[in-house]
């Protein structure tokens, strides 16, 4: 008896369950995704080559429609997307430079009071600032990625797949 109560209980929040439409984003034989869902801001590409920056308001997975506020674009128009997390090695790689470029500046500031005989000016601001540069640049450059969305003469996708997907519970 308490098997069964249990069962329609997670029956029951199954189907209260939110945000079972997305759109996902996909690289073909890999089971690594990401997945938006109504309320995401994403930024794509049509075939005119013009970017856009949207929030999804629906998905419609029969038409594969993304809704906007402001109208729909289909699934197959989107030549290109964008991200906007960085790549997961630029920021702590970039954030370890510039730190270095501050330690250094430290110790070698506090060689010359203490010794008055530690590095020459020229080493000592060149390693710290060619060090920051480096680091900002990283975090600069791989701030977004692109992923394009490219077709054979077969109309299949060679790479990156975008696709909507419906679970909700009926």
């Amino acid at each position: 008896m308490q098997k069964a109560i249990l069962a329609l209980a997670f029956f029951l929040l199954a189907s209260l369950a939110f945000g079972q439409k997305y759109l996902q984003l996909e690289r073909l034989h890999s089971a690594k995704t990401k997945k938006y869902q109504p309320g995401d801001e994403i930024t794509f590409q049509l075939n005119n080559g013009q970017w856009y920056t949207r929030v999804i308001d629906d998905i419609n997975y029969e038409r594969q429609f993304i809704l906007f506020a402001n109208g729909h674009v289909a699934v197959d128009s989107i030549v290109a997307f964008r991200s906007f997390t960085p790549a997961k090695w630029s920021r702590p790689l970039g954030n370890q430079l510039i730190n270095f470029s501050a330690v250094w500046l430290i110790y070698g500031l506090v060689a010359q009071t203490v010794d008055g005989d530690g590095y020459d000016a020229g080493v000592l601001l060149t390693v710290p600032v060619t060090s920051s540069t480096i680091g900002l640049a990283l975090k600069k450059l791989f701030k977004h990625r692109t992923y394009r969305i490219h077709r054979n003469k077969a109309g299949e996708v060679t790479k990156w797949r975008l696709r909507t997907l419906d679970l909700t519970v009926k």
